[in-house]
């Protein structure tokens, strides 16, 4: 049942959002690339790629068809679908987008790459599930822009944060602060999210089980 749901679902989901995000993720890199930035803006690059194409992902997860047509398979089953389709390219597109700017950056890509893989998880995967738990509620395109916007929210919230309260910050020495502890619970937070958004909803558990009737 999985495979045609798959092959359904290619054809289903808006891969727009995909190609303008990798277009957009491409752009970010162009200075590291074609340049000899700071290592921090070469970190920073690498954030806002994880961000937008984690953020066009979210646009695969409203089901158009939820509302009128009742389908055989879970919910939970067919929005992890969703989810990988856009998810893991994306997941693609970035690592590559990494290696080319390590191998550009050379002796200067000395940031923790485990920090920055860290953070990258976050930004991308903070919009998906915002965008999980609007398309709970609405079927629509603006269940998916829910993403988007959470996201932007928390990014201008953090710039308010400054010195060892600021999450960006990369750890020195090995030794995180406070606010770079956050990112692994915020990780987990996001994860935990994907998980309830991506239940069944009751009321279309109600209808699917009447429809014998």
């Amino acid at each position: 049942m999985t495979r045609p749901l798959t092959l359904h679902l290619i054809r289903a989901v808006p891969w727009w959002p995909f190609a303008a995000a990798v277009v957009l993720a491409v752009v970010a890199q162009l200075p590291v690339l074609l340049n000899d930035p700071p290592p921090a803006m070469i970190v920073i690059d690498l954030r806002i790629a994880a961000a937008v194409l984690g953020a066009a992902a979210g646009f695969a997860l409203p089901d158009l068809m939820a509302s009128t047509v009742i389908s055989p398979l879970p919910r939970w089953r067919r929005q992890w679908v969703r989810i990988a389709l856009l998810l893991v390219p994306s997941v693609l597109v970035w690592a590559l987008l990494c290696l080319a700017v390590r191998n550009a950056a050379g002796p200067a890509a000395t940031w923790p790459h485990g920090f920055v893989i860290l953070q990258a998880a976050v930004c991308g995967l903070l919009p998906v599930a915002a965008a999980a738990v609007g398309a709970r509620y609405r079927d629509d395109t603006t269940g998916a822009l829910i993403g988007p916007a959470v996201q932007g929210v928390v990014l201008v919230v953090s710039l308010f944060l400054t010195d060892r309260s600021s999450p960006w910050l990369l750890p020195m020495d090995g030794v995180w602060t406070t606010a770079q502890r956050s990112w692994p619970i915020a990780l987990a937070l996001i994860l935990v999210t994907l998980l309830v958004a991506n239940r069944e909803t009751p009321g279309r558990r109600q209808r699917r089980w009447r429809r014998p009737a």
